[in-house]
């Protein structure tokens, strides 16, 4: 569907509840993939910071995930000769930004239902202001919210792999 006739499928409000068992899952795995990606990513900079989980949570607990990741990025650059280490997290902060799209409609957007003429759309109305007097309205296709999941997931794993690579380094 081409976005042209995407915007007039939400303008005419051709969408609808209840979402099906498809739509409620993607959502869901791609909630719970970047809870897992948000705890990881505290856990990085915490270590990077040199500081215990729970004195880290008070500092870094409700900083988002893009923040936490810039501040490991430049603490990881003024602890030394890291620099492989930084450009792969700095190359994955763009995808991070670009991924985290879908979840964010998702987790602070309103949920009007799919889209009838194609349920693969599910419909967010979003908090944010569109020309002068109208609010933003979106729809993100299932296949996108599978895709964020898969890259959540797997930049999780690098991060845990790095947090074991930097834990065994300390012991």
């Amino acid at each position: 569907m081409d976005s042209n006739q995407l915007n007039r499928e939400i303008e005419a409000g051709n969408f609808k509840l209840p979402l099906k068992t498809i739509h409620r899952e993607a959502m869901l795995d791609l909630v719970l993939a970047w809870g897992t990606l948000d705890g990881a990513l505290a856990m990085l900079l915490a270590t990077v910071m040199g500081l215990p989980y729970h004195e880290a949570a008070d500092t870094i607990g409700k900083q988002s995930g893009s923040g936490k990741l810039a501040e490991a990025i430049r603490l990881i650059k003024e602890g030394g000769p890291a620099e492989e280490a930084v450009n792969f997290l700095k190359k994955h902060k763009k995808s991070y930004e670009r991924h985290s799209k879908s979840r964010n409609k998702i987790a602070h957007g309103h949920c009007a239902g799919y889209l009838t003429a194609d349920e693969n759309f599910v419909v967010f109305a979003i908090f944010e202001r569109v020309g002068n007097e109208n609010l933003a309205v979106d729809a993100v296709p299932v296949e996108e919210m599978k895709r964020a999941t898969k890259w959540g997931e797997a930049f999780t794993s690098f991060i845990v792999q790095m947090l074991d690579r930097l834990d065994s380094e300390e012991a």
